[in-house]
């Protein structure tokens, strides 16, 4: 796996001190561990096939688990981030069969809401699995006995790396409470959301500055201050993502205020033309199941009128026999309440 910034800065500083790296990885006497070793590499192997996401929730581009699911004219589904920079590139075959597109418009793109549904519950299932050895982990003090494998490879297979467990934890919560430095930083490169608060309001940046605490508390040796130069660069980390984190959540509230915007002037836009042609119309809708008006005639059930714009108008026969129709039951309905009328009047 490919060292990001933050764990080339604080690699170093750990290689200097395995002492502490011996204890992480220790094993707890009188229990059993919460991630044991892989006896070999087939059980690793075996372990990863199991958490693979099948090939459907894949993107063919990016190889990996579905986010944001459209479907493109040859029929396959792609992250639409992947998609859109591949039409950018002036492409327009398509990225499984190689045949021409019928169609390369992105706005034309339709998110696959089935396979959004099967990706999502499928990296919650794996966020689930994710934060019971986390908490493992924060139970044991930190101990990892596979090296943070099995973490790793949960992460790297999509799964939900911001579920809550008890108290309101994330992963990274338990992990930063365990003292797992390293496994942290993964968490925090595969964007692990540390703006999130849990049930008593405390979050991942209090966290780490009240685990830093305890260690300068705890220790005051030089051998320990490998470990407070780590959490020190960790927590900077954490505060930069922080604040990336907050911009990004004003931007996409902008982005969807300005959204609902445009939606309600094109409604209130499509209301007024609504209008007008009606007016021009004198009154009637030309394009509906006949005239409506007095409440007498013809009644098209609430269904059809739901459909009534896709619907063709009667024929002239039907719209005259209609109105004879109207004109009979007027003068029933007049000759019946003098009935009435006259009964009341002289009984």
């Amino acid at each position: 796996m490919a060292s990001s910034p933050l764990t080339a800065r604080i690699l170093p500083i750990r290689n200097n001190h395995e002492s502490e790296d011996a204890s992480i990885t220790s094993s707890q006497s009188g229990g059993e561990s919460v991630c044991p070793p892989f006896p070999s590499d087939e059980a690793l192997d075996a372990f990863l096939a199991s958490i693979a996401p099948p090939r459907e929730l894949i993107c063919p581009i990016t190889q990996e688990i579905l986010r944001d699911p459209v479907l493109c004219s040859d029929g396959h589904t792609y992250e639409r981030s992947s998609l859109v920079t591949w039409f950018s590139m002036g492409r327009n075959r398509s990225p499984v069969t190689n045949s021409l597109l019928e169609d390369t418009s992105i706005d034309r793109l339709v998110s696959n809401l089935a396979v959004s549904s099967m990706a999502t519950l499928h990296r919650e299932k794996l966020g689930g699995v994710l934060l019971t050895i986390c908490e493992g982990v924060k139970r044991r003090g930190g101990r990892c006995r596979d090296g943070g494998v099995r973490v790793e490879g949960l992460v790297d297979a999509g799964a939900d790396v911001n579920v809550r467990g008890d108290g309101g934890n994330t992963p990274l919560h338990s992990l930063i409470q365990s003292g797992n430095i390293n496994l942290a930083i993964h968490l925090v490169n595969h964007d692990a959301n540390v703006t999130l608060t849990n049930d008593a309001g405390i979050d991942c940046i209090a966290s780490a500055e009240e685990m830093l605490q305890n260690i300068q508390q705890r220790r005051t040796n030089n051998e320990c201050q490998a470990t407070v130069d780590e959490w020190r660069v960790f927590i900077e980390e954490l505060k930069r993502k922080e604040a990336l984190e907050k911009a990004r959540i004003e931007a996409r509230d902008r982005a969807r205020n300005q959204a609902n915007d445009e939606h309600r002037e094109l409604q209130r836009t499509l209301a007024a033309n609504s209008r007008s042609n009606f007016n021009q119309n004198n009154g009637t809708n030309q394009r509906g199941l006949g005239t409506l008006e007095d409440g007498i005639g013809y009644f098209p059930s609430l269904a059809a009128l739901q459909f009534q714009s896709s619907i063709p108008g009667p024929s002239p026969s039907v719209a005259q026999y209609e109105k004879r129709e109207k004109e009979r039951l007027d003068r029933i309905l007049k000759i019946v309440g003098g009935i009435i009328l006259l009964y009341f009047l002289f009984s």
